[in-house]
């Protein structure tokens, strides 16, 4: 899969104007509100569907097979465009057929010649949201039940509406994780703000259910890995094993890391061992242009800001009890131990490629994505079609149910961070970078030869080749913030000084952009190079320092901290010592408890 190029997407909205297809996916989707309604459909409506667009729905498999993954769309001019999809029955947890198909909100003929014309006519900052998993264990180190885990769920819908954030935590396919939301919102200091909330209402919900909050980038503490009871969680963890079966290399990754954490084989499939915690990024895509979601992904997804971004978050050497031997961050090596974790070069569009969606129908039918979305995310492996939709890039979201219709990019590559700091600076560079993205698509498309010609754009945002990229963010597993970057240049360079530059760079790129003050972009940049070199010399080396300290908070080399407080607490890197790693949880506890929670 490649971008495509300039002289498609313009030939795609020559043939078929985009307000056409907007048009027809308004009918489609009203329509959908209706029938989802109706539980007695048994028969894709087919009709109905059509009388409401106007034109022959046409779908990519039988409809006399309702109980099949399948692509609903319409053609115009000689080209198809999709309206929607649905998974098959395998994956629909129940679901009636009208609620089961779900609407395809990208713009393939919305492109760098008219996306002035769209609601979206100017380049501005972006609306950002943002998912925090995380974990929950009792004091002891005992895992908590159901019942636990719902009471925990309550107490922080109280106290999250008390302090003004997102009160709803949602599941996670663990039983003992969970995420919380940050509600869209625009800049640094609302962003950090907001986290802060967060944090303030998962400690005042420890302190009233007892669980302890375990914000890290896996899940740390020795457990039963017992997964959430739904049924959405049973036919995803039927998919993965059905996926990694049919790959006998990675039934070795399995098995080495359930060696290297002391897990015990019958207790742990691949996704019982897949416990990373992320903090998701979505940010809106202008017009909803499929082309300019492409390029945002293979650009600013996979650019050293990226890798300097990940770097910045990263730290949790801790598995099942056990203190990684090499790594301060295990994340994607968890992540490594699934097919579905490779490293993704490129969503599929579905309109751009040369199978008439051949492709994107091709996942659904076969079950190999258990939602439409993650059919995007498609790749050949050893003559196997499948979804790479846990890749550690992101993806493209056309597929989001909301009223506004949003279609997103996400990033999936960054971890979550007990510092709200050093999450909202990341989350807000990301915002800004996809103002500079937004800003080259509407000048130049998808041709990258410009991006090419200015040097500090390409080493701030441009491309990195696959192995390349996967090897700096294995480099910062080993060693966190203090990795050095290797810039399209060839210039080396340490985090901070990454910094210096990218602040430079955002001053010239977004002097135009009215909502991006001078000041903002200097909060940003200088705070990232604060907590990765303070200027004093002297950065926190406890987790009391890293979480407390008023005047080291944030800093730091965050794995590397805990790994030194595991040794403190008498653990041995390597060996399998989960009261060493509980009392390094107890001790995160105590401080966010001090911090959030004052008298």
């Amino acid at each position: 899969m490649a971008l495509p190029t300039n002289d498609t997407l313009v030939a795609y909205s020559h043939a078929i104007d985009w307000q056409e297809i907007e048009q027809k996916r308004r009918a489609f989707n009203k329509a959908l509100e209706t029938l989802a309604s109706d539980d007695t459909l048994t028969t894709l409506p087919i009709a109905a569907l059509s009388e409401a667009v106007g034109a022959p729905v046409q779908t990519s498999f039988d409809v006399d097979h309702p109980e099949t993954g399948n692509v609903f769309y319409v053609e115009i001019n000689g080209r198809r465009v999709v309206l929607g999809s649905m998974v098959s029955a395998r994956y629909r947890s129940g679901a009636s057929i009208g609620k089961s198909i779900v609407p395809y909100n990208l713009n393939p003929s919305v492109n760098h010649t008219n996306i002035t014309e769209t609601e979206d006519s100017l380049t501005h900052l972006r609306v950002l949201g943002a998912e925090i998993e995380l974990g929950l264990v009792h004091g002891d180190g005992a895992p908590p039940s159901e019942d636990d885990v719902q009471g925990f769920m309550q107490a922080y819908y109280n106290h999250a509406l008390r302090i003004g954030v997102y009160p709803r935590l949602d599941r996670e396919a663990c039983q003992y994780q969970v995420e919380a939301h940050i509600a869209p919102s625009l800049g640094y200091h609302k962003t950090r703000s907001a986290l802060n909330g967060i944090l303030s209402a998962l400690a005042a919900s420890s302190q009233e259910t007892g669980l302890r909050t375990l914000v890290f980038a896996t899940y740390p503490t020795e457990s039963d890995f017992k997964m959430a009871p739904y049924p959405k969680v049973a036919t995803a963890v039927d998919l993965m094993l059905e996926v990694n079966g049919l790959f006998p290399e990675y039934g070795a990754k399995l098995l080495e890391a359930q060696q290297r954490y002391a897990i015990d084989p019958a207790t742990c499939h691949h996704v019982n061992m897949f416990r990373n915690q992320g903090c998701h990024i979505h940010i809106d895509i202008a017009g909803r242009s499929e082309a300019l979601g492409l390029l945002t992904f293979h650009t600013m997804l996979k650019s050293a800001t990226a890798v300097a971004n990940g770097a910045v978050l990263k730290g949790s050497p801790f598995v099942n009890g056990t203190c990684d031997p090499e790594l301060l961050c295990t994340r994607e090596y968890l992540r490594g131990t699934t097919a579905t974790g490779r490293y993704l070069d490129i969503p599929l569009s579905p309109h751009f490629d040369t199978t008439d969606f051949g492709y994107y129908a091709e996942l659904l039918k076969l079950e190999r994505a258990n939602a439409t979305g993650r059919a995007n995310m498609y790749e050949w492996y050893h003559d196997q079609a499948i979804s790479l939709m846990h890749n550690p890039i992101g993806r493209v979201r056309p597929d989001l149910s909301t009223s506004k219709r949003v279609c997103t990019v996400e990033s999936t590559g960054m971890p979550t961070n007990i510092s709200a700091s050093r999450m909202a600076a990341v989350l807000v560079d990301f915002e800004f970078s996809h103002v500079v993205i937004e800003a080259y698509f509407r000048k130049h498309g998808c041709d990258l030869e410009p991006m090419y010609a200015d040097k500090n754009m390409w080493d701030m945002l441009g491309p990195i080749e696959l192995g390349a990229f996967q090897a700096m963010q294995d480099e910062s597993d080993r060693l966190g913030s203090e990795i050095t970057l290797k810039l399209h240049s060839g210039r080396e360079v340490s985090l901070s000084e990454f910094y210096v530059l990218k602040r430079k760079f955002m001053h010239r790129v977004l002097e135009d952009v009215d909502e991006v003050s001078p000041r903002e972009i200097d909060d940003v940049y200088m705070s990232l190079e604060r907590m990765i070199e303070p200027p004093t010399g002297h950065a926190a080396e406890t987790v009391e320092q890293y979480i407390l300290d008023p005047k080291l908070r944030s800093t730091g080399n965050w794995g590397k901290i805990l790994r030194n407080s595991f040794i403190e607490e008498g653990g041995v890197v390597g060996d399998h010592c989960p009261d060493a790693v509980l009392r390094v949880i107890n001790r995160v506890h105590d401080a966010m408890t001090q911090r959030y929670l004052p008298g």
